[in-house]
């Protein structure tokens, strides 16, 4: 075991210090490695799921389970900036007509066209969270904001809501405004898209956004109301070291959110050519000082007394995602780590994924094109989506509890699914052997649990049970399933 320093800028390891493995790291390292905010992950969901089967799946399903609480996400696919690390469904403009027709003409219509279908068939949403995501939902203004709120209080029981995130860009708010989402609109949650406060990290790529914005905006007014305040940390940008991270945890802990949310960032440029732009000045941390800054920043939030809930997830111990966490209530999904136990997505907007119990899984057309002529022609503008097999429920299951407590619980699965554990992931049992004796998993009688060392190895332990790209499945085939369905995106929009 080493611990790493960073001497003259050179990155030296100190032999005396254990912390770091670099032997496993290098051993389970995999060029392409899953979230699992769903399972299967989208590039396996069927393209032949239409309209129609979404409509049909969605009548059912909620039929069936009237009363399971709703999160009801809307996506703002505009941004007036490229951030050069991202990877989400966006479209650069400043030209806020393009916003406006989005929201009014396509937004509100599919809106409507969803809430028709439901009380066609006397289903209510029991919608608990409202999430605004994007792309930036602060691309609004205060009014075109709260006619998008106001037009979902008119469809559902808004008192019912606990939870109404919006998505910040700190860059294009203050916290006037802020408080104007809070009063005029209900918002109580705020996410911001941090990634990093180094300032040659934000130069390379380019969101520039230093600590004293957020100063400025998280005034004491705002804090009191909201009592949710995340922020989203990326590991993996260009220029990052242990150094500059660690500062970069010193920021953080002073404007002292109540949840800290990683990502470890993709990069795709198969997907995002842009990305490209990241490595004119050097490489990007590759994945043994990926694992150094995880570290750092573990250490650094534990000290500063931030509790580990989730494998990319740090709450105050008084936040109600820790709370959740300890009931097992909390569940890792599109959105990262939420409260509320398992979630049920139904979305609205371009490329949102829609989430009915575990039962099926649907996107929208991620092209404006698409999206807008599907409905123009009253039909749901649906991209892709799946029916899950009983198989896909179980592993499903498998990963969420994975992902969000980091074990599995042999007599969950046996209540939920009438099956016995131990005989029916007897092959994954037996690839986690070697893992087992390198002291990132242990296994019982009672389940499956990461070690305080195999938490850090959570996507890799969570993909052995993934059927679809098994940890035996080559970086080849793997990253050609990617190339087929993002081949598939590009041929919908081209011959909508």
């Amino acid at each position: 075991m080493k611990d790493i320093s960073i001497e003259n800028g050179i990155m030296a390891i100190d032999m005396e210090k254990p912390s770091l493995n670099a032997n496993l790291i290098k051993k389970y390292h995999q060029d392409l490695v899953y979230n699992y905010a769903e399972y299967p992950t989208c590039d396996h969901w069927s393209y032949n799921f239409t309209s129609e089967d979404y409509k049909n799946s969605l009548v059912k399903w909620l039929k069936k389970n009237k009363e399971e609480p709703i999160f009801f996400y809307v996506h703002t696919p505009f941004c007036e900036e490229l951030c050069y690390f991202c990877t989400c469904s966006k479209i650069i403009t400043k030209n806020y007509e393009t916003v406006k027709d989005y929201l009014y003409t396509y937004l509100f219509k599919e809106i409507e066209l969803l809430f028709n279908i439901l009380n066609e068939n006397e289903i209510r949403l029991n919608v608990k969270t409202v999430y605004f995501g994007g792309g930036s939902p602060t691309i609004y203004t205060k009014e075109d904001l709260k006619n998008l709120v106001d037009k979902l209080k008119g469809l559902f029981d808004f008192s019912n809501v606990g939870y109404f995130t919006i998505e910040i860009d700190p860059r294009r708010v203050d916290a006037d405004r802020l408080l104007y989402n809070h009063k005029s609109c209900g918002a109580n949650r705020l996410s911001f898209g941090l990634q990093d406060f180094d300032p040659i990290v934000q130069r390379r790529v380019n969101r520039i956004q230093p600590q004293e914005i957020f100063k400025e905006i998280l005034t004491k007014e705002v804090r009191e109301a909201y009592k949710t305040i995340a922020f989203d940390l990326l590991i993996g940008l260009p220029g990052q070291t242990q150094e500059t991270i660690a500062k970069t945890c010193d920021q953080i802990v002073e404007l002292r959110p109540t949840i800290i949310q990683l990502s470890l960032m993709a990069y795709k440029p198969w997907v995002a050519k842009y990305q490209i732009k990241m490595l004119e000045e050097g490489p990007l941390p590759d994945f043994f000082e990926r694992k150094v800054l995880l570290d750092v920043i573990n250490q650094k939030l534990v000290k500063a007394g931030y509790l580990r809930v989730g494998f990319e997830c740090y709450a105050l111990p008084d936040e109600t995602m820790t709370q959740a966490y300890r009931e097992g209530t909390a569940h890792y999904g599109a959105s990262g780590h939420q409260t509320g136990g398992r979630v049920n997505f139904v979305a609205v907007g371009s490329s949102a994924k829609g989430n009915l119990g575990n039962e099926y899984y649907s996107q929208s057309f991620y092209d404006l094109r698409s999206y807008k002529e599907c409905l123009d022609n009253g039909v749901f503008p649906t991209f892709r989506g799946m029916k899950l097999s009983k198989d896909d429920k179980i592993r499903q299951y498998a990963t969420q509890q994975l992902r969000s407590y980091f074990r599995l619980d042999f007599k969950q699965f046996e209540r939920n699914f009438r099956i016995i554990p131990k005989e029916y992931f007897s092959n994954e049992i037996e690839f986690l052997d070697e893992m087992i004796n390198d002291g990132l998993v242990t296994l019982s009688n009672d389940g499956i649990e990461m070690t305080e060392l195999g938490r850090d190895f959570s996507q890799y332990i969570t993909n052995v049970f993934d059927i679809y790209d098994p940890p035996t499945k080559s970086y080849n085939a793997r990253l050609a399933t990617i190339k087929r369905a993002k081949l598939t995106e590009a041929n919908a929009g081209t011959n909508s």
